[in-house]
């Protein structure tokens, strides 16, 4: 059923949504990061019942995971500045790295970091080489979609600044643009038409790697086949398609975001059922959960949201204020534009 509320008038809650749903998900998914998919299904809905306490010992119930701290953190600098700027966004996440303040190891991103801590801010050629696609920072692409909502033209511009400070690789900075251009789209439409926003994401990663753009292009297709056909295809991996069925998705960027992007396809307004399927798939599920809830976010908005699970977020206060600010700041600048 659509809203009562125009767009402009849900906007800000959409902001919220996607802060919210992405910290949902990898709150959820956290505790069972590296899971067997075979476990992970076997938990069915109680997976959604509530938040684990970290098996470490370390965290308490509620934690979301490494992403969603680095989305934060890129989102004060973008707030701070009113642009997205690579430098700033470094400034903001070195930190984590020199006072090991970082959630969780991130074995590409810390070899990033590692560098840009060594280098300082004259530093050049830090990020992650050709080859090396992993998924830990995927999540910050919403970032470039929520700030240039309204500039489409800009996306990815900004998505290729954002990506530049971990990876070079093709296949990163393609599904990047792509989660980007869905989540403007979403925060654009009242409806989520299938064939209009796979369109527009595949284009988008068609710019920078074909290989994204044609994967993107046969998720609809599977929206017809049963969940296990489809996740085999989508969670293509090196393994064979038994050790995949059984592990899970691997962390690598594409096989998470396209898990994420058809979980969400099937039911896109409606985070229990996305998030579940997300935490379902197994393996790298704290990434896979955290992409699906902020594309369920953006349409939903924070209103449409688990209110239970989002109030047990440990940091719910600070994500609220961080989606609020982006978007004082975004609206601000808009206004800028239009003098």
């Amino acid at each position: 059923m659509k809203s009562a509320l125009t767009l402009k008038e849900q906007l800000q809650d959409r902001f919220r949504g996607v802060f919210l749903g992405a910290a949902v998900g990898s709150a959820l998914g956290f505790p069972n990061a590296g899971s067997s998919r075979t476990f992970m299904r076997a938990l069915g809905n109680e997976a959604m019942e509530g938040y684990l306490r970290h098996r470490s010992g370390y965290f308490p119930e509620g934690q979301h995971g490494a992403s969603v701290q680095l989305l934060s953190l890129a989102t004060r600098a973008v707030t701070r500045t009113g642009e997205i700027n690579s430098m700033e966004i470094v400034d903001e996440w070195v930190p984590l790295w020199r006072e090991n303040r970082i959630i969780e190891r991130l074995p590409e991103v810390d070899s990033a970091m590692s560098r840009w801590l060594r280098q300082g801010n004259t530093a050049r050629g830090c990020a992650c080489a050709p080859g090396e696609d992993g998924a830990a920072t995927i999540l910050c692409g919403v970032l470039s979609g929520l700030w240039s909502h309204d500039t489409p033209d800009q996306i990815m511009e900004n998505t290729e600044i954002l990506t530049s400070i971990t990876h070079e690789d093709s296949t990163v900075r393609a599904v990047n643009a792509a989660l980007a251009t869905i989540i403007a789209h979403c925060l654009t439409h009242h409806d989520i038409v299938l064939g209009v926003v796979i369109d527009a994401a595949a284009e988008a990663a068609g710019k920078i790697d074909g290989t994204v753009s044609e994967a993107l292009q046969k998720i609809p297709s599977m929206l017809t086949r049963n969940e296990d056909e489809a996740f085999l295809e989508l969670a293509h991996s090196s393994d064979d398609s038994h050790q995949v069925e059984r592990v899970g998705v691997e962390d690598r960027c594409l096989p998470v975001f396209l898990i994420a992007v058809h979980s969400w396809l099937r039911d896109p307004v409606n985070p229990n059922y996305v998030i579940r399927s997300c935490l379902q798939s197994g393996g790298a599920v704290q990434l896979t959960a955290a992409i699906g809830g902020a594309l369920v976010g953006a349409c939903c908005g924070e209103a449409g949201l688990p209110a239970r699970l989002v109030n047990g977020l440990l940091e719910v206060d600070e994500l609220r204020k961080d989606a609020d600010q982006l978007y004082d700041r975004q609206q601000l600048e808009r206004r800028r534009r239009s003098i």
